[in-house]
Order: C-alpha cells, then structure tokens, then sequence
C-alpha cells in the first residue's frame, strides 16, 4: 500500500525507507513544508530561520490536513508543486516530540515512489533539533540555496478542485459504471464490498486506487466515488461550503437503522465527506445534506443512503 493518492502524514512516514542520510541535492533544491496544526506559528518561524542558515530553500508552508485531505486534494497539490518545479517535501510534524521528515517529490500523484527513501530527525527540543539538522546537512553538502525565506510563507493557495461543485446528485451514476477506489487492505475492502451491495444497486467497479483517472475514463467509468477525510471545519471549506455557519459543531444526517437522524459532531473532529465526481469535468456532486462522519463506513452510508432516496433507485 506504498504509494496511494490518498496519503496522510503518518501513511507516508510508513512507507517511506528512513536512513540517515541527507537527501542528495537538499541544499540545491526547493521544498515546501507539511506541518500539523499542532506545530504553532512560533515554531514554523523557527524552523524557517534555521532553514535559511542551512540552505534548504522551503519556499511555501500548508497545513498537512488540508493538502492530504484525500485524493482529489492531493492531486491538486501535486500539480502545485510540479508548477513551481518543488523538488522536496519536508514533513514536520509535533506529538510527543517534533519530527522532521525529508523526502524527494516524484513529479507525480503518489508523492513518492514504492520503497523510497527519507531522512528523518526527531527531538523534545525543536532549537536542538533545528541544530542537528543543520550539522548533518550542511557537513554532506554544499550550501547552493542562498536566498531563502526569512519567514515561513504560508499564504499560498491553489484551486482544490477543477469543475462545477453541486449541491445534488448525478443520474450517471444510474447509466453508467461508478468506480470505486479501493481501501487498499484486505479487511477495508470486504467492508466496502459489502456497504455497495446494500447500498448500490447499481452498476460499480471496485478499482485499483492508484489508477489515474483518465485510464478510468478510458475504461468507460464516468463518475467515481471520493471522499475527503480531515477535520469537519477543513472538509467544509475545502468542499466551498458556507463556513460563516460552523460554529463548534457541525449536524449531519446521519443514518441509524435506515431511518435519517441529525448528529451533532464538534467541527474540529476528524470526518470522511462522501462524494461523487464526474470525471471528464471534474464536477462535484456533494449531495442535498452535510453527511460526513467519524468513519469511513458510516460516511459512506449516509452519502448512499441519501442518494439513493433522492435519485430513485
């Protein structure tokens, strides 16, 4: 399950082989930063002061749970960074102790190729962390990036999402196959094979999540099913939803024995958001309610449900 589209910080680390060595050409090349939003902004100044005094050109900052937010969003991020010719990815991540990940960026939706490698340094002190950091890399390399950022530019932003978004769902789903991506593991998949029978009765394909979509185009499919999976607060926005409403709680029609029932979720949970694409445009089919949930199979349930009371089926 190595390289997904649909990556999270903790998936990458897992995936990638950890040495100790610095990446060849991390003072010559530009990265951009994944932080957690448990890292505070004196903490992403720091860390920039002492990338400029060691040449690693960190050119832009976003927040982890907004560009892995799932697979739509992570290909989106990863047109971003081909545009701006970014040749690292640094992860920097806090729980017991901040965590600096480097790897290369491999041009493509996956981030990183199956078995790469990656250089990792953890520690209690981010000033002592900063400073190891330093050492390793500027004693294997070169310094070639000399004009860094003085701060952390986290003001960048792209376009999530190419087409149309819509509030309603789509009859393609009703006349043509809908692919479904897998989950990737065994005991996901049989779950997710069994939520579409109950739920779908309607022409699907459990697919490869690593096919790109215009082989899914090619193959006939003309919709498929994602989702977003990141905080309520997160999902709404990245999905354009009107964010003045939010407040500390987000209700979602959820659904329990078959009947609908609103669910209170604080909007700073994590929570999957089910939705159906089209995939020559690109459009978005959100559905008539907010129906995310805590998890996956339950998400998926309520998007199902929903849809298939409104479309007829």
């Amino acid at each position: 399950m190595s390289a997904q589209l649909a990556h999270t910080s903790e998936s990458i680390v897992k995936n990638l082989a950890l040495t100790n060595v610095v990446p060849d050409g991390l003072l010559a090349q530009r990265a951009v930063v994944l932080f957690e939003n448990s890292l505070s902004r004196k903490d992403l100044e720091e860390a920039q002061k002492a990338f400029q005094q060691t040449g690693i050109d960190a050119v832009a900052y976003f927040e982890s749970n907004r560009v892995l937010a799932g697979a739509d969003p992570q290909q989106a991020f990863v047109r971003y960074l081909n545009t701006r010719n970014i040749t690292f990815i640094i992860l920097f991540t806090k729980s017991s102790n901040y965590s600096l990940t480097f790897f290369k960026f491999n041009g493509k939706a996956t981030l990183f190729d199956a078995g790469a490698t990656g250089w990792q340094q953890s520690g209690a002190v981010l000033k002592e962390l900063l400073l190891t950091v330093f050492r390793f890399a500027v004693s294997n390399q070169k310094k070639q990036n000399l004009l860094v950022n003085d701060f952390p530019e986290t003001g960048n932003t792209f376009k999530y999402f190419d087409g149309r978004r819509n509030e309603t769902y789509t009859s393609l789903v009703k006349s043509f196959k809908v692919a479904v991506p897998s989950m990737g593991n065994e005991k996901d998949d049989a779950q997710l094979e069994q939520i579409l029978k109950e739920h779908f009765p309607l022409k699907y394909e459990i697919v490869n999540a690593d096919l790109p979509e215009s082989e899914l185009e090619i193959k006939g499919f003309k919709t498929i099913i994602r989702f977003v999976r990141t905080s309520g607060t997160i999902a709404h926005e990245l999905l354009e939803y009107d964010n003045s409403k939010t407040g500390n709680a987000l209700a979602s029609a959820a659904i329990v024995n078959n009947e609908a029932q609103l669910k209170t979720i604080p909007a700073n949970v994590t929570v999957y958001k089910f939705y159906v694409k089209q995939l020559e445009y690109g459009n978005l089919f959100l559905g008539n309610k907010w129906d995310a949930d805590t998890d996956w199979q339950q998400a998926l349930i309520n998007h199902l449900y929903h849809m298939r009371q409104q479309l007829n089926y």
